[in-house]
């Protein structure tokens, strides 16, 4: 069971940015599986030092360990209900390995219900066989056919997938706080010469008028549908996507193109006098030089505004990696990681607010919109068209008036990604990098979802139960535990976000407002006075 470092190349960690690829079926293919356990054991084996399984990098959450249980665990629990099985042994595992914790921040003896914390967790070897095992069973059944003929089997298996493509990341902003943590394989990025590169191309942020606008959010999935056949049915969702619901106006508003920066972060920190940097900083540690990338003797100047970030207050300051220590001069132009309090605060003395889920995901159909009209418009000026008619080398052609996605053996598919996955080409999700990118080129274009430098989006909309919410019967308190108020949504998704969760419309992530080691960043958005 040992994983082969020296045989990874990018390919094998980058997930696709295409939704005829990243979702072509509502089950994630045995192919989708293999890659995410790829990455899953490069960060587990590779990067999560074997000496480092039993600590905590943060105190409100399991030891690292419990995650390499947790996993298969659920899996396998989901596996065996859907088959009507029996568990994989060991089945004592269940009884620790179910569901982890997530305390209160306020309060970390607040916490809602956990699997039990044993004395001593099983040795690592032992949980890694029962890994395989449950793979292996994964394996046999996909083998077998069954995920395309029940609708029970395929949502065991959507469920176990996005369940550990979540605790992939989850696991990653856990060990981004330790000093222990390894790269991945492959060199180090440049991270000064990509700040020099980032620096070249800067551009104001704008601001951009987003339209009125009335749309639908959610998508119908119903668990009471167990045997229909997968291959003309609907995709998955978790029970607070469901169901599809009107949103009858959203009124115009103001949106920047882009998130608030490390820069601009630090800028506020600086000007008010606030000592506490955000969890995914550091501080006084030792920078590989005190230069300042060519911005001056006497400070940097923040695009757009006239005030100086003054090297004094730069000095010694970093950004935490999976690389280690970023030096912070080197990683001005990324999206800055924050807590919702923490940027909320930001927001207001830049000028603006953070935008609710409705005005975010306008903001997203209306980049989407503009996206699909430049699109048709180059089409137009590339393909000659009369009377709705396509003219290939003197044949009239037709255009089909609706896609399809074809099987093997040309069956028509009634799942058609485009509609409720986005195009994430040219974003940073699924790990097309280990680690956040410049945002500050984009300041001339409106980002749409999954566009924040390999950031989640916070808004400033509470965690609700909405109408029609139902909690799914697969995971009752999956959503449910956190209407206490105190948990806001969040969408899009990180660098190191499944682009399935990243690219789908309707997903919805949350954490609460003042939990500080998220990759979370937000944008600024203010009412239209005009």
């Amino acid at each position: 069971m040992s994983l082969d470092i020296n045989i990874l190349t990018a390919a094998t960690t980058c997930f696709p940015l295409k939704p005829e690829r990243y979702a072509a079926r509502p089950v994630p293919s045995l192919e989708e599986y293999e890659q995410l356990w790829i990455v899953w054991d490069i960060v587990t084996r590779f990067m999560l030092p074997q000496e480092e399984l039993l600590t905590k990098p943060i105190k409100l959450r399991n030891c690292c360990l419990f995650y390499l249980g947790h996993i298969p665990t659920f899996l396998d629990i989901h596996l065996s209900r859907a088959m009507d099985e029996d568990p994989t042994d060991p089945s004592s595992y269940r009884a620790i390995f179910e569901r982890g914790i997530d305390p209160d921040v306020d309060n970390p003896e607040h916490c809602h219900a956990h699997s039990e914390i044993p004395d001593t967790w099983p040795p690592t070897e032992e949980i890694l066989g029962f890994q395989e095992r449950v793979r292996d069973r994964v394996r046999s059944i996909y083998a077998t056919g069954n995920p395309d003929k029940s609708r029970k089997i395929g949502r065991a298996l959507w469920i176990g997938f996005e369940h550990e493509a979540m605790h992939l990341e989850t696991l990653l902003y856990m060990l981004v706080q330790s000093d222990k943590i390894k790269p991945p394989p492959g060199d180090a990025p440049d991270f000064a010469a990509l700040a020099e590169d980032a620096k070249r191309n800067r551009v104001s942020n704008e601001w951009f008028n987003v339209p009125i606008s009335s749309f639908s959010i959610g998508l119908n999935d119903p668990e009471s549908d167990l045997e229909s056949d997968l291959r003309l049915e609907h995709y998955f969702g978790w029970d607070n996507e469901k169901p599809v619901r009107n949103i009858d106006t959203v009124p115009a508003f103001q949106a920047k193109a882009r998130p608030i920066t490390n820069q601009e972060y630090a800028q506020y920190l600086e000007k008010t006098h606030q000592c506490r940097v955000p969890a995914s900083w550091a501080l006084e540690v030792s920078v590989a030089s005190e230069e300042t990338n060519g911005t001056g003797s006497n400070g940097i100047y923040l695009n757009g505004h006239s005030e100086l970030l003054t090297e004094a207050y730069l000095r010694g300051k970093a950004v935490r990696t999976v690389y280690g220590l970023v030096p912070l001069e080197h990683a001005l132009d990324w999206p800055v990681f924050a807590s919702f309090d923490e940027l909320s605060g930001c927001a207001k003395w830049m000028g603006g607010r953070i935008p609710t889920v409705e005005e975010a995901r306008s903001i997203y159909n209306y980049v989407d919109r503009t996206k699909s009209k430049e699109a048709e418009e180059v089409q137009s000026r590339t393909i000659s068209a009369v009377n709705g008619h396509l003219s290939n080398n003197g044949v009239e052609e037709t255009p089909p008036s609706t896609l399809h996605l074809q099987g093997a053996s040309g069956t028509e598919y009634a799942p058609q990604p485009q509609q409720l996955f986005v195009d994430l080409e040219g974003c940073n999700v699924g790990f097309q990098n280990f680690h956040p990118t410049a945002v500050t080129q984009n300041g001339n274009q409106l980002s749409g979802q999954g566009g924040m430098g390999g950031a989640w989006e916070w808004t400033s909309s509470v965690l609700e139960q909405h109408e029609g919410f139902e909690a799914m019967d697969l995971y009752p308190l999956y959503t449910a535990d956190f209407f206490d108020g105190k948990h806001n949504i969040m969408l899009g998704g990180s660098w190191a976000t499944h682009p399935r969760i990243a690219g789908r419309r309707s997903f919805v992530n949350w954490y609460q407002r003042n939990y500080p080691f998220v990759w979370a960043t937000a944008r600024l958005v203010r009412d239209d006075t005009s």
